[in-house]
């Protein structure tokens, strides 16, 4: 599947939610598609500060596209995780950007579900994503 297929794909489900109940349980669902980090990347280096729950993120670039890997030790942070990097997987960094992310959030469905606590955290995620 390519990346704008399965953004879309995750778009689909966390739109098609009707309460916070289904968004939680689809969120589950996703954070079963993150491959988990091992022992030896979970460093401070790689954890997202301002996140209420653990939260690493690492960043490779290849050819001035970028590739994340990411891990959480809370499941809903792990589907937010799978959604959110579903947004920038495989672009470059001029294109990651360009993109509105706090509006994807709202397109996805997200904004309503996240608590302050995890908003500040998917946006100190946001922010790391977009650095340079």
């Amino acid at each position: 599947m390519t990346n704008s297929n399965q953004t879309l794909a995750i778009k689909e489900q966390l739109q098609a939610c009707r309460s916070k109940e289904e968004t939680f349980k689809t969120l589950v669902t996703l954070s079963k598609k993150l491959p988990r980090l091992s022992a030896e990347e979970k460093i401070e280096e790689y954890k997202v500060k301002g996140c209420e729950s653990a939260v690493w993120l690492i960043t490779e670039e290849t050819n001035n596209i970028r590739h994340f890997k990411a891990d959480s030790d809370a499941k809903l942070m792990r589907g937010v995780l799978v959604a959110v990097l579903s947004l920038v997987e495989g672009k470059t960094i001029a294109e990651i950007q360009a993109i509105e992310l706090t509006n994807k959030l709202v397109e996805l469905n997200l904004s309503s579900y996240l608590t302050s606590s995890r908003t500040n955290g998917v946006l100190a995620i946001l922010k790391k994503i977009a650095s340079n």
